[in-house]
């Protein structure tokens, strides 16, 4: 308490004449708006107007203090602050606070003077600590200007001069009026936040408990209706798009916007509208059909900001009935995706069956004539693709040779398929006809022009492969390095510092090797041969 007494002998004091009126100019000011001749402001005129108690014509004269004064709960802003078709100056104070006490009586007159063109609205932030902390205040005596349920701006402790008074107030009041020193974008962020979380609080407070209980009670027996009526997929469904509806609301009270349902959208009619109980719930926290159009559904029509209270409760209970059915959901979901894969693998079966008999009925009788020969020049890598029939000859092929057969020149025709090598030469066979050699329905061939720089005829395939197989034949030698150790010659183990060998293996052939032995070389191997047998018997004898 001691240093409570302390901080307000401190704390500067502002003396306010009691007939200011902060929406009068400054003396001395020309010009007078519509807003400030109906407060009456402006030089002698209106102190004179003032001194006889009277406005100009068509302007309200001085209000009674019960009708713009308002000393309230927080239950009752909603009603009062929210819903107030004036400006709204709130003044949150305490009743131990000096500065509190020196201010209030010239907002009050404020107030009176002004004739209705605003409300005083005071706010004890002792006894309201859950507006107090959700306006976030932290120095007494804090006014805050609201218009339309919103805060625009606000001002901590006593009021530095008459001029500062005057533009906060023009500001509110007057519309077009900017503040002077101007709101920033930084302060204007705060200030949207501070409106919602004021809006919440309020609304909270204003709804009773057996309200509360009440619409908890209801919302749930609608969504197990909806089970009911449909499948917990469906209903699931149409939770979860309610719940969407209402967030939109709650997250922004002001945006008109999010207060209409348009229930023959395309997404709403299937999961919503076909639902009685669905609608049910939606009509159960505040929205109603709009006059003249029964399919749109508002809520708070009229007013500036929407009591988000029902809201909260409704979309809690969709939250926890969500949360306690979250087995049950997932199996009707799992069920529902594999309904819809069923039906889809159906669809594409179907149409796969018609695209089939489509195809059926449209494809093209195939000639049991008709030939293809894929011919290639010896020599080069283009190939030709020869249309013919099957009863032409071998020798007509050779006539559809691109660019023709010199006179005189041999032609050769190989088809490795069908094991097939022909000369021009061989008559009997250039006049069968391609059936009759088995070229048919396709065939791939290489023609060979000319007998060759070697002037014999080619050997047939067999031949050829024997001579290869002749070529493989002969000597050959295999360099097989590698480190060998000093001490057991094992091959493989590296030694460091060297010392290994290189050996070259000369591999030749088992039959090469027996013919190329020498004769005399044996006879030498037979003789040591013998001469170890005689030792051994000579070492037996001696023992």
């Amino acid at each position: 308490m001691e240093a409570k007494k302390e901080a307000e002998a401190n704390m500067k004091e502002i003396k306010v004449d009691a007939n200011f009126d902060p929406t009068q100019p400054a003396p001395g000011a020309g010009g007078m708006n519509a807003a400030a001749a109906g407060l009456g402001l402006g030089g002698a005129t209106g102190a004179a107007a003032n001194s006889q108690g009277a406005k100009p014509d068509g302007m309200p004269g001085p209000a009674k203090k019960e009708d713009v004064v308002f000393d309230i709960t927080t239950d009752q802003i909603q009603e009062i602050i929210m819903e107030s078709p004036v400006p709204v100056l709130l003044d949150v104070y305490a009743d131990w606070c000096g500065p509190c006490k020196a201010l209030a009586p010239a907002l009050e007159q404020m107030a009176v003077k002004a004739g209705g063109m605003f409300r005083l609205v005071k706010l004890n932030s002792d006894n309201e600590r859950s507006a107090s902390q959700a306006l976030e205040v932290k120095a007494l005596p804090t006014v805050f200007g609201i218009r339309d349920g919103k805060i625009v701006n606000m001002f901590q402790g006593m009021p530095r001069d008459e001029e500062m008074m005057r533009n906060f107030m023009m500001g509110l009041m007057v519309p077009g009026t900017e503040f002077n020193p101007p709101v920033t974008a930084e302060q204007k962020k705060e200030f949207a936040v501070l409106s919602t979380k004021l809006t919440k609080v309020v609304g909270s407070a204003s709804f009773p408990f057996s309200a509360r209980e009440r619409l908890q009670d209801r919302t749930v027996a609608r969504l197990d209706e909806l089970v009911q009526n449909t499948n917990m997929a469906d209903a699931e469904e149409a939770a979860k798009t309610i719940r969407t509806l209402l967030s939109n609301v709650i997250r922004d009270p002001y945006e008109t916007k999010f207060r209409k349902v348009n229930l023959a959208n395309k997404v709403i009619a299937a999961r919503v509208a076909s639902q009685p109980s669905a609608v049910a719930i939606l009509k159960s926290v505040g929205f109603g059909a709009e006059e003249g159009d029964g399919h749109i559904l508002v809520i708070g029509k009229g007013k500036k900001a929407v009591n988000v209270a029902p809201l909260l409760v409704a979309r809690d209970c969709i939250d926890k009935w969500i949360d306690k059915n979250r087995y049950e959901i997932a199996k009707a979901a799992r069920l529902k995706r594999d309904e819809l894969e069923r039906a889809r693998l159906a669809a594409e079966a179907e149409l796969e069956d018609e695209y089939d008999s489509e195809e059926e009925e449209e494809e093209e009788q195939i000639d049991p004539d008709a030939c293809t020969i894929r011919l290639r020049i010896d020599g080069k890598k283009k190939v030709h693709d020869l249309a013919m029939r099957a009863d032409n000859t071998l020798s007509s092929l050779v006539d559809k040779l691109p660019g023709g057969v010199p006179a005189g020149e041999e032609v050769q025709i190989t088809c490795t398929a069908r094991r097939l090598i022909v000369k021009s030469s061989d008559t009997d066979v250039m006049n069968k006809t391609l059936r009759e050699l088995k070229l048919m329905p396709s065939a791939s061939v290489v023609v060979k022009i000319g007998s060759g720089s070697s002037g014999t005829s080619s050997s047939s395939l067999a031949e050829r492969a024997k001579a290869r197989q002749e070529r493989k034949k002969g000597e050959h030698t295999m360099a097989s390095v590698g480190i060998y150790s000093k001490d057991d010659n094992a091959k493989g183990e590296l030694i460091d510092g060297g010392g290994g060998v290189w050996y070259e293996h000369d591999v030749t052939s088992d039959d090469e090797a027996e013919e190329n032995q020498d004769p005399i070389a044996e006879d030498q191997h037979d003789e040591e041969s013998g001469d170890e047998v005689e030792l051994e018997e000579s070492y037996d004898e001696t023992d």
